[in-house]
């Protein structure tokens, strides 16, 4: 075909869930993606669906509609998804004031959760350092994914049973509205038509229409992760740790929020945006992270290529505080770069009236993204 009712550019986890609801409503999609297959943000995160670190409005709700729609495609093919629930825990009596006080916010939203003191967490994972530990916030409905495989999993199912039109290696290098409808050329040459275009460019922005990305509206975030070598023990759920509590956007509409303090080693660990994450793989391995770091977002080179051997071992050092694991051996470490809109929790921009540009969702995509384009395309439509 070379006119579609929609072509999305970028086949990353907004695009690729963008195509998902446009096709559901009967609309013929093309999906175009500049690579072999997506590998940045969607393919270099923990895999991890929280809705209880998301902002408790409407970005919460996006994360409990993401989990169900996640769940409703794994009943028909497996992308990965694990129902294993995450733990928060509190290392000091005010992140577990904080704790308390998330309990009941997400009872008054009705969202399964549970308190744990100490000793029931300890018991609960015999892994966990007793010093370490003040008391816990279980969620049992969230969810881990795979992200190496599902985005590509779910397109997959998009092509086969959903009539989804895919084209890897097609980078396109321009998009105008004429006649009415968006034009769309390709480097190779070839061109294709649709009566909307959604642009999920991800960190991509100096190639279609790079005046529209602002500095004041977007920065460049490069996060650290690492994955320990596999272990005989399991997790059984992912964990997060007092530094999440400390970071997370659910935890800042808690009354006691405004007050909390940091002590030197803490605020040393926040200056680097770390705060610790466990998730284990498939294969027994732990991933370990985070860090986050900033530039403009024309100025993405100010981050550098280079993994900081410094910001790991502060991770390193601050996890073994955490958890008693068989080894700490670290078999790979890596660099994972996303948008992050400035003013608001996402970026969006509609050109012409038919080019529609999605992008600076943050570290939330993995949580959020099918929940915020099934609204997104249902307004669309």
């Amino acid at each position: 075909m070379k006119k579609y009712d929609l072509i999305i550019v970028g086949a990353g986890i907004i695009g690729t869930f963008c195509a998902y609801h446009a096709l559901k409503k009967g609309k013929s999609v093309l999906l175009l993606e500049k690579d072999s297959q997506p590998f940045e943000a969607s393919f270099r995160n923990f895999g991890q669906a929280v809705p209880s670190g998301q902002s408790l409005n409407h970005w919460f709700d996006y994360g409990r509609k993401s989990l169900k729609i996640y769940r409703d495609i794994q009943d028909y093919t497996d992308i990965s998804m694990v129902k294993n629930g995450s733990w928060y825990y509190a290392s000091d009596d005010q992140e577990m004031t904080l704790l308390e006080e998330m309990h009941q916010l997400f009872i008054e939203r009705d969202y399964p959760n549970k308190l744990f003191s100490a000793e029931a967490c300890l018991m609960e994972n015999p892994m966990l350092k007793k010093e370490y530990v003040k008391g816990g916030l279980y969620f049992p409905d969230e969810a881990s994914l795979n992200p190496l495989v599902m985005v590509h999993r779910v397109r997959e199912y998009l092509i086969q049973y959903m009539g989804l039109h895919y084209l890897p290696l097609y980078s396109v290098i321009s998009v105008e509205k004429k006649r009415g409808i968006a034009k769309i050329q390709s480097a190779n040459g070839q061109v294709f038509w649709a009566d909307k275009i959604i642009i999920a460019n991800g960190r991509d922005t100096q190639f279609l229409f790079p005046e529209v990305y602002t500095q004041a509206e977007l920065k460049i975030c490069k996060l650290q992760m690492m994955r320990l070598k596999s272990q005989k023990r399991t997790l059984k759920a992912n964990i997060l740790t007092g530094l999440s509590i400390r970071r997370y956007e659910s935890f800042h509409f808690c009354p006691s929020y405004a007050r909390i303090q940091a002590n030197a080693e803490q605020q040393k660990l926040q200056d680097q945006g770390i705060h610790i994450l466990f998730k284990q793989a498939d294969d027994g391995s732990i991933i370990l992270g985070d860090s986050h770091s900033y530039a403009p977002v024309h100025q993405q080179a100010q981050l550098g290529f280079e993994i900081s051997t410094e910001i790991n071992e502060m991770m390193l050092l601050e996890a073994k505080k955490i958890l008693e694991l068989e080894s700490w051996e670290v078999e790979s470490t890596w660099a994972g770069f996303y948008l992050q809109a400035n003013k608001s929790d996402i970026f969006t921009k509609m050109l012409d009236d038919v080019i529609h540009i999605i992008t600076g969702i943050g570290g939330k995509g993995m949580t959020t993204s099918p929940g915020f384009t099934a609204d997104y395309i249902h307004k669309l439509y």
